[in-house]
């Protein structure tokens, strides 16, 4: 039985852990996701990219050199070349050794225990193989499809697979150069369940089209409990944070 309600039934407003919990370990790491869930946060957020050779791997930037003591892009890695590098001594030697976590093992440890948004980094770049099916599959697997969300900012690729997988919600990013109420217009235009604003390009008015068309509004991010109180008012649903266990105080 799950620990948590499911995405659609668990309520707004909510906060999500950014990267789990990076100000006690190390980013989007099995440790930083374990203390976010022990904090019970409402939702985790994690990033996936594939190797060179169809793996897929959880961490947020396209290059290693700030995460870990290796350098060069990811996605231009191999599964065991990843393996070889230390992702945790450069937070602290307490998490010296800690290799970098793949998305079937943080499905199989986490599905049913918190919501996940799963941003799938590999479509914001328009990777030749978005590996759609594999990552439905592997959500199934793992009974998952009701206590996670996919998220990226690639409306062709999002519809794909919201085609192939219409139970599975989906949230729209921002493109990197849209107003909120751009996001929104192409969120409506896909179907997608929600849209992922990105500070500071979102509004009021923005936020109220998107109620209008039942989409859920997340924003990108806030570590300071007073702007979060100031997001949620104009009407977001959840923010992001990379300090959730500082910010949800301010809501106690």
């Amino acid at each position: 039985m799950s620990n948590i309600k499911t995405e659609s039934l668990m309520k707004y407003p909510r906060l999500c852990a950014h990267r789990g919990f990076p100000n006690v370990a190390p980013e989007n790491s099995i440790p930083a996701y374990e203390a976010a869930v022990n904090a019970c946060a409402d939702e985790i957020e994690y990033d996936i990219w594939s190797t060179t050779d169809g793996v897929l791997v959880s961490c947020h930037d396209p290059v290693l050199d700030r995460v870990s003591d290796g350098e060069g892009k990811i996605y231009e890695k191999s599964y065991a070349e990843l393996l070889k590098l230390d992702f945790g001594i450069k937070f602290s030697q307490e998490f010296e050794g800690l290799k970098i976590p793949t998305f079937e093992e943080i499905l199989q440890k986490f599905s049913g225990k918190v919501v996940m948004n799963i941003h799938i980094k590999i479509w914001d770049l328009d990777y030749l193989d978005p590996k759609i099916q594999e990552i439905i599959d592997l959500i199934r697997k793992y009974n998952a499809q009701d206590y996670s969300y996919i998220q990226a900012s690639n409306a062709k690729t999002m519809q794909k697979f919201m085609q192939a997988a219409p139970d599975i919600h989906c949230a729209l990013g921002w493109d990197g150069k849209e107003t909120g109420k751009d996001l929104v217009e192409r969120a409506i235009k896909i179907g997608a369940h929600k849209v992922q604003f990105f500070k500071p390009h979102y509004d009021k008015e923005a936020m109220e089209l998107a109620h209008k068309h039942g989409i859920i509004c997340n924003v990108f991010w806030s570590d300071e409990p007073d702007e979060a109180k100031e997001i949620f008012a104009l009407g977001a649903d959840c923010i992001l944070t990379n300090k959730y266990d500082e910010v949800v105080k301010g809501f106690k």
